[in-house]
């Protein structure tokens, strides 16, 4: 009765490994696709704030990173993204950004440029290590119930 009970989240969560891994593959594929499948188009800026790092010393690393947030129109219907990095003379200049997206996906977006530096191949990673730590903790359970 006890092992029903322990095996039962066991056995959801190893139901949810697979697609949970094929959507963090799709994504990390989908942003580093931004670079070459990518449609750009001008966002609007609809607000912006500055990010500060604090050290411990209360100094700050970078006062000129700023996190932007756009607005784009695909098709009739409006997105939205975000950008945190270093704006060279503050980003109060900025009405505009150029934005990257994905004409079939256009939740999968990015400053023009900026685009899959990062996340697309850490998204992808991490699925692909979800899938084989997945797999391998599986096939383990299973040989130990033999």
């Amino acid at each position: 009765m006890m092992n029903a009970k322990q095996s039962s989240p066991n056995r959801v969560l190893s139901l949810l490994i697979i697609p949970v891994a094929i959507i963090l593959i799709l994504i990390g594929i989908g942003y580093m696709s931004l670079t070459f499948a990518g449609k750009v188009v001008t966002a609007q800026v609809t607000g912006y704030e500055q990010v500060m790092f604090v050290n411990n010393d209360d100094s700050t690393r970078n006062p000129s990173r700023y996190k932007l947030e756009y607005r784009f129109t695909a098709g009739e219907k409006h997105y939205t993204g975000s950008v945190t990095r270093i704006f060279e003379g503050g980003s109060h200049i900025r009405q505009t950004i150029p934005v990257r997206y994905l004409f079939f996906w256009p939740h999968v977006n990015a400053e023009d440029g900026e685009t899959a530096v990062f996340i697309g191949p850490v998204m992808a990673g991490l699925g692909v290590m979800v899938i084989v730590f997945g797999l391998r903790n599986k096939s383990r359970s299973q040989s130990k119930s033999n």
